[in-house]
């Protein structure tokens, strides 16, 4: 096949991944201290170039894996959007899609390959601005934070970090990492309700349904 050439410039291609548990009753985000430049020793997402014949989707689950040792569906991560400022990344032109994925309250991690050691985030830090990120990865949470309040009124996705069963307390505190402590337990109790979120399995126990009943 004849290779064709482009008079336009094209930029690298990159996957992020927001990888999220359960903790101490908060949502932690899986960050990476990277080990090497650009923004050696500041925190970053996992993330990297997505290699030649794979999807951006496949490399944020392998690139979770390679730098974290932790697994995740590539066919279960959520899709944030995609950033591409000329001047995110000073190497050069990159383009990255970002991805939500729901990790099991037990899941560790380990620092491999660029990174240099893991930390669990508070994901309230994170939207408070707490921390110093690399590239842009500051704004890709900020999106990330917007795409799981959408997620939260529309789908019971995520309550996939929570153990089932669980307590619908469990449930309001996760909400409230969301959409803050505005959050009363009797209106929440009543939104329940109507949404038809969750159901019985035990004596004050619950897990999700497999949808809302929106009332649109």
């Amino acid at each position: 096949m004849p290779n064709h050439c482009y008079d336009y410039p094209r930029p690298a291609l990159t996957a992020d991944i927001i990888a999220l548990r359960w903790k101490r009753n908060q949502l932690e985000v899986l960050m990476i201290r990277r080990a090497h430049e650009p923004f050696q020793g500041e925190l970053a997402l996992p993330g990297g170039f997505v290699d030649q014949n794979e999807t951006p989707l496949e490399a944020a689950a392998r690139e979770c894996m390679e730098e974290t040792g932790v697994m995740t569906q590539a066919d279960h991560l959520i899709e944030v959007g995609c950033f591409g400022n000329k001047d995110r990344d000073p190497r050069g032109w990159t383009v990255s899609v970002a991805f939500i994925a729901f990790l099991s309250s037990q899941t560790e991690a380990s620092a491999q390959d660029d990174a240099k050691e893991v930390q669990w985030i508070p994901w309230h830090s994170l939207i408070k601005g707490e921390h110093t990120l690399a590239f842009d990865h500051a704004k890709i949470v900020i999106k990330a934070h917007e795409t799981l309040k959408m997620y939260s009124l529309t789908t019971p996705a995520l309550l996939n970090v929570l153990e089932t069963p669980f307590r619908s307390r469990q449930v309001r505190f996760l909400y409230r990492q969301l959409w803050g402590d505005q959050l009363s337990p009797r209106s929440f109790k009543a939104w329940l309700r109507r949404v038809d979120l969750v159901e019985r399995v035990g004596r004050a126990l619950f897990q999700a349904k497999s949808h809302l009943r929106l009332p649109w």
